[in-house]
């Protein structure tokens, strides 16, 4: 299951991440530039986390996807709304089978799953196609 979304979410690693000079360091960045995906440690995608709206965009959002579900999963970071979020937005705005890839995530990761059943009944609701999706599967 995490190997298919490193393969649905597949991009090459940025050669440049934008990002606010004044909150951050090159040295806060370099490690998403330099270090594979696959390879980055939760300290260094919190840095992601603690500086959300002041580093990259939504492409990058997507890079890192699919190391932040892995990190869920392995318990390293915790499956929070800011982490989720990424998940349901690209779960919202993307094709078939990344939102596949996704819903396939969710069924295999009770952590994560929990946290998104606690987040739909909450102010930050994680779009339509996945409320239903989540709707259809707690109704089994």
């Amino acid at each position: 299951m995490i190997e298919r979304l490193y393969d649905v979410f597949a991009m090459p690693r940025p050669r440049v991440v934008e990002f606010c000079d004044h909150c951050l360091t090159a040295a806060d960045v370099a490690p998403f530039t330099t270090v594979p995906l696959r390879e980055l440690t939760a300290e260094q995608v919190e840095t992601y986390w603690l500086r959300s709206g002041k580093i990259g965009d939504e492409n990058f959002a997507r890079y890192l996807l699919p190391r932040v579900l892995d990190l869920i999963a392995a318990g390293e970071l915790d499956a929070d709304f800011y982490w989720l979020r990424i998940a349901n937005t690209a779960h919202e705005k993307g094709d078939a089978r990344e939102r596949r890839a996704i819903e396939e995530y969710y069924d295999a990761t009770p952590r994560a799953f929990a946290a998104l059943v606690e987040e739909c009944t909450g102010q930050n609701a994680p779009g339509e196609r996945l409320a239903k999706w989540v709707a259809g599967r707690e109704s089994r």
